[in-house]
């Protein structure tokens, strides 16, 4: 391993392999931990405020079995979201993070960037030029250090139009017709599984840069990036990190 192969760690979700996903705290905890990159998803509620989360459902961090596009923000901040089914009771209390919330801590957080990733369910349920309006208005405050990523790459064209910066097209194949959208609106950063990497960067050409989820072994985060990868995502940010001192 060299200098050149030392992989750029992103942390997925936060810190999820210890602290609840999609929180201002495992975010925080990624940070402390020595990320200076990390990933979050988000959804909109019922009032389209967009809040961090994955899943539509929020059965599984929240053992509620509701949509969060059906409940108000006034209902989310009312949940809990430590992930008791994995956790436990250790993080009860744990509250839904708005993304206004993240983005203000993180305008306080000089070199440290934010991949905020539009899920499709809110797209769909509310309307693109909705959801990314809503989603532009909450990360303007720190715009310069948030990269705003979707497998849409509407959402993503959308987002270029309301002043986004760099933007990263989360892949689903390696198809004709996604090489030549590639090609066609260049995002400058690339998002493909373990799996499709190899596949998908012999297809695409166009220049940017290619980000791989999602990894949780160091030997393996290394020969990623010896094939090409720019960054690699993991769900164990601070284990990652102590292996490439």
């Amino acid at each position: 391993m060299t200098d050149e192969t030392v992989p750029t760690l992103v942390a997925h979700r936060g810190y999820p392999s210890k602290y609840p996903e999609n929180t201002l705290l495992g975010i925080q905890a990624a940070v402390q931990a020595g990320a200076h990159w990390f990933e979050c998803d988000v959804q909109c509620s019922k009032d389209l405020i967009p809040f961090l989360c994955h899943d539509d459902s929020l059965k599984r961090t929240a053992g509620l079995d509701r949509t969060i596009m059906d409940l108000s923000a006034a209902e989310l901040h009312k949940l809990d979201v430590g992930y008791a089914t994995r956790f436990g009771d250790k993080y009860t209390g744990t509250d839904p993070t708005p993304l206004s919330e993240l983005i203000a801590w993180l305008n306080q957080q000089p070199g440290i960037q934010a991949f905020v990733e539009i899920k499709a369910e809110s797209l769909e349920h509310f309307g693109h030029e909705v959801v990314v309006d809503k989603v532009m208005q909450a990360i303007q405050p720190a715009l310069g250090q948030c990269i705003v990523i979707s497998f849409d790459a509407l959402c993503l064209k959308l987002a270029r139009q309301r002043g986004a910066g760099p933007v990263g097209w989360a892949l689903d194949d390696a198809s004709l017709a996604t090489v030549k959208l590639a090609a066609e609106f260049r995002p400058e950063y690339l998002f493909v599984g373990t799996r499709l990497f190899d596949e998908a960067k012999a297809a695409i050409k166009s220049q940017h840069q290619w980000a791989v989820y999602q990894v949780q072994e160091p030997a393996k985060a290394v020969a990623l990036t010896e094939q090409g990868a720019d960054l690699v995502e993991t769900d164990a940010i601070g284990e990652m990190l102590a292996a490439f001192p």
